[in-house]
């Protein structure tokens, strides 16, 4: 088997793979959907159980979002960075072009959104169910439509110039 064709089948992969964690990231946006309206429902105190059921939705779908920006950096970019701010490194390199390479996948908006997740999934993995507030995590589920329109268009955008570089190498 030629250098090309193994690239080929990484890139084959790559696309599936991709399509398996849009899969699993729209998913995890219903879920989040579905409790935010019963929270939203709640008068008074809101349970713990649903505050920590909606924190972890919203843990996996960031972590759903940056499975595919590390496939991407693996299979495309030749590897992501090894530093010490790993996650947020590569949520930025996401956002520019990588002459040659590939080009921006997602927006600097888009980027500094996501940083938001980011920084959340790190308090929620690092603290105690007791620290959760529904103030705190409003935001970030009003947020999630237009950060889903966004990996949409990532999703799409990596396809067809994942697509484009098997016609190339075909």
């Amino acid at each position: 088997m030629t250098s090309g064709e193994k690239k080929i089948i990484r890139y084959h992969k790559l696309i599936g793979d991709l399509q398996v964690d849009m899969d699993s990231i729209k998913k995890l946006r219903h879920e989040i959907d579905e409790i935010a309206l019963d929270i939203e429902k709640i008068q008074g105190a809101i349970p713990s159980r649903d505050l920590i059921s909606c924190a972890a939705f919203i843990h996996h779908f960031y972590t759903g979002v940056e499975s595919m920006f590390e496939r991407i950096a693996r299979v495309i970019d030749g590897g992501a960075s090894t530093s010490g701010d790993y996650h947020r490194e590569l949520v930025s390199s996401m956002s520019y072009e990588i002459p040659n390479i590939r080009p921006a996948i997602i927006s600097l908006e888009l980027a500094e959104e996501l940083d938001e997740y980011r920084r959340f999934r790190h308090m929620f993995r690092h603290a105690y169910g007791s620290e959760l507030r529904w103030r705190k995590m409003q935001p970030l589920v009003a947020g999630i439509p237009n950060v889903m329109c966004g990996i949409e268009e990532a999703y799409a955008k990596m396809v067809q110039f994942t697509e484009q570089l098997i016609k190339e190498l075909s």
